[in-house]
């Protein structure tokens, strides 16, 4: 297992399991998840998310997630 440290922001804190929330908090996820699975156990509908960065640097959704790694998700975002 590797516990990695997630934040939800915008309309995915209803997501976040400490309550609605964009503070950070930690995730114990099996050794070789992604971010989709880290998406999967966190139940985040397909679709509600748009982008993820880990440590600062935008990932797609196969990335494989390491030990202590910071995964920031983003929900797609309207506006102009």
């Amino acid at each position: 297992m590797i516990t990695i440290e997630a934040a939800l922001f915008a309309t995915l804190r209803t997501y976040n399991p400490n309550g609605e929330s964009s503070e950070p908090f930690r995730v114990q996820l099996p050794e070789g998840s992604t971010i989709e699975n880290l998406l999967k156990k966190l139940n985040i509908p397909p679709g509600e998310s748009k982008q993820a960065f880990v440590n600062n640097r935008r990932q797609e959704w196969d990335y494989i997630l390491q030990e202590g790694e910071r995964v920031a998700i983003f929900p797609p975002i309207a506006g102009g």
